[in-house]
């Protein structure tokens, strides 16, 4: 199975979507750990059913090259967060992004997730490695 070239370890912000314009546009925030080709994690998001709660979440899943599949366990077993979630995303941006489709039952949706740190400081370490080179 071919590895990553990136290692996905670190914080992620993110947000999905729900088809059709459904559900609300939800922010995420999740924290990553690659060994190899697995992938695990947590995940906290707003509680769409409880206003100003947070959904807590783990995950576990692999990456095969430029993709990522997981699926998001929410902890709680509350009204709405029953089944898990699968996820099926393609790392762009030279590892600094993951975007795809999320599918629950018979829903799907899209998702993106960017790594913490901010475009800035990533070119930064770009221009630093190029000039140590």
């Amino acid at each position: 199975m071919p590895e990553t070239s990136v290692d996905l370890s670190g914080q992620w912000d993110g947000e999905f979507s729900y088809p059709a314009g459904e559900g609300p546009v939800t922010p995420f925030v999740a924290t990553l750990v690659q060994r190899g080709n697995s992938v695990t994690g947590n995940i906290s998001e707003p509680d769409l059913h409880l206003p100003g709660a947070t959904a807590e979440a783990t995950f576990v899943g692999v990456v095969t090259g430029e993709a990522v599949d997981f699926t998001k366990t929410y902890r709680k077993v509350v009204w709405g967060y029953v089944h898990p979630v699968d996820y099926v995303g393609q790392i762009r941006e030279k590892g600094n992004v993951i975007a795809g489709v999320w599918s629950l039952l018979d829903m799907n949706g899209r998702f993106e997730m960017r790594r913490h740190a901010t475009r800035e400081l990533a070119e930064e370490r770009e221009a630093e490695i190029e000039i140590e080179r």
